[in-house]
């Protein structure tokens, strides 16, 4: 119970006077408040919250007067009155966030005042569930999987995205990103807005987690409507959201006054050099991006503030030159944004046999450390087997965990354990199913929040014109268990998958780690 006994702050909150000569002070009145818990969830406009508390008074003679009152977690002591009786009845109309309900409890006769506080947490019916990023071959929509009790779901809506705005999105679905402070005037003044980015290969959206109503369409995300539409990567990072369009990287620095735009393609130099970034890529939320450019065969960075993209020079000790090194990235992810570590997988372009995992140290840009973990080799050479990553055409960092990597070949799951390099097959998806989708994902909540904590590798699916999620939990050795946690089902082909709560992304990136 969270009580405030002190006249003053009555005075300050709710704006209350006393005059100790029009009120008989009963010694050592104790008012006590019962009937109110100290949390609820509530929807917003649709679910009310309808409370009647019990008030006794050590006096006797008590005579009470009653307000209740709102104000959002976090900010700045602004109360809104929203009932003067004791019994409450109120239709929750407060945007998705996390809210203080106080109820004060006057007694008349001596001047006492009680109070009590209770935690809200408002959402909406887009606010808390699994989203799922799927296409038929040409159109994007999203499923949205709802989880009222745990993060099991417990109801689906199919089709969400082209329910609320009556169109779907062109192109393959290929991403999700979340972007707690994403700037728009979805309130009717330019604020920080909880939204989620939506990718496919011609066109991007970006929604309103709260009702999502897109905000911004793919040319309206830019003051210049870009001439080619091919988004890849929308991801926060040290300072910024970036954006990158038909491998031009944009940006919106969050420290400066903006309008939820992205500016002109960044140049790669002052010589404006030609490039042109891979769709993989590495970052936090404390560290500047790591691209790939494609053009030049070389790894490049960005910060939120100057013009050109940052270029990483080469470093003597690493096994790698940085910088125009002839290959073809076939995967980079983030193992961990602190150190700064990652892993990419690159192919040879003179010899497209010679395919090679790396391990990469950017913690230091002018210390970027490339490091061999291993040749993955097609068939045997000596003592050294052949790899199934040989083949792979999906992978997934466990990112934070266990040191080890998951790719798919055929119809399988592998793991390859980064430090000793042994492969280990986890799963085989049944006959007639192709594997179209894998990544890893955790969040752990506390209190309230606790039962929709998870730690899932999930492989997506395709049977014929359907899709399947596969949320595999882990054992401390990183080894998939037998079977599922649970699976989504839908109709299409799935391009990504998120879970989206009031409290995950508060700010632009401190739930999901940004990467493939």
């Amino acid at each position: 119970m969270k009580k405030l006994y002190t006249i003053a702050v009555s005075l300050m909150v709710l704006g209350c006077t006393t005059d100790k000569g029009k009120f008989d002070y009963a010694p050592n009145e104790i008012i006590t408040i019962k009937g109110i818990e100290d949390s609820y969830t509530k929807i917003s406009e649709f679910e009310r919250i309808t409370l009647d508390p019990v008030v006794t008074s050590t006096d006797k003679n008590a005579d009470f007067e009653y307000t209740w009152g709102m104000y959002e977690t976090g900010v700045a002591l602004k109360l809104d009155t929203i009932a003067k009786t004791k019994a409450l009845d109120y239709l929750i109309k407060q945007p998705a966030k996390g809210w203080v309900l106080v109820f004060k409890a006057k007694n008349k006769h001596t001047g006492l005042s009680q109070f009590f506080s209770s935690n809200i947490e408002v959402t909406t019916q887009f606010t808390r569930g699994w989203y799922v990023a799927k296409d038929d071959g040409s159109q994007t929509d999203v499923d949205l999987f709802k989880t009222p009790v745990n993060i099991v779901p417990d109801g689906k809506v199919e089709n969400v995205y082209s329910f609320v705005n009556g169109k779907k999105i062109p192109g393959k679905a290929s991403l999700f990103s979340f972007a707690g402070k994403y700037k728009s005037t979805v309130t009717g003044v330019l604020a920080d807005t909880r939204s989620l980015f939506v990718l496919t290969d011609k066109d991007a959206s970006v929604v309103d987690i709260n009702t999502l109503k897109e905000i911004r369409d793919l040319d309206r995300l830019f003051y210049a409507v870009p001439s080619t539409k091919a988004p890849l990567i929308a991801t926060a990072g040290n300072g910024a959201l970036y954006f990158v369009n038909d491998g031009g990287v944009h940006t919106i620095a969050s420290a400066t006054i903006n309008s939820g735009q992205f500016g002109a393609k960044r140049m790669k130099d002052d010589l404006n050099t030609p490039y042109k970034v891979s769709k993989y890529f590495m970052t936090s939320n404390f560290n500047n991006p790591i691209f790939f450019d494609e053009e030049t065969s070389s790894f490049i960075s960005c910060t939120a503030f100057t013009n050109s993209l940052t270029a990483i020079p080469n470093y003597t000790p690493s096994k790698l030159s940085v910088n125009n090194n002839n290959k073809q990235l076939l995967y980079m992810g983030i193992k961990t944004p602190s150190p700064y570590l990652g892993y990419a997988v690159l192919q040879d372009k003179t010899k497209p046999s010679m395919k090679v995992l790396y391990s990469i140290n950017a913690a230091n840009l002018s210390a970027f450390n490339i490091t061999v973990i291993d040749t993955i080799r097609a068939q045997a050479v000596g003592t050294n087997p052949a790899s199934k990553m040989y083949n792979a055409s999906n992978f997934t960092l466990l990112q934070g965990d266990e040191n080890l990597l998951y790719f798919t070949a055929g119809n399988e799951v592998w793991s390859r354990n980064l430090s000793n390099k042994a492969e280990r097959l986890q799963y085989t998806v049944p006959a007639g199913e192709v594997i179209t989708y894998i990544r890893h994902r955790k969040y752990t909540g506390t209190g309230a929040e606790a039962p929709y904590s998870y730690n899932y590798v999930m492989i997506g699916t395709k049977i014929g014109a359907n899709y399947k999620v596969r949320m595999f939990t882990k054992s401390s050795s990183g080894d998939l268990t037998a079977t599922p946690a649970f699976t989504l089902d839908g109709t299409g082909s799935v391009g990504d998958v998120i879970y989206v709560s009031p409290l995950v992304n508060k700010v632009f990136d401190d739930t999901y780690i940004n990467s493939f």
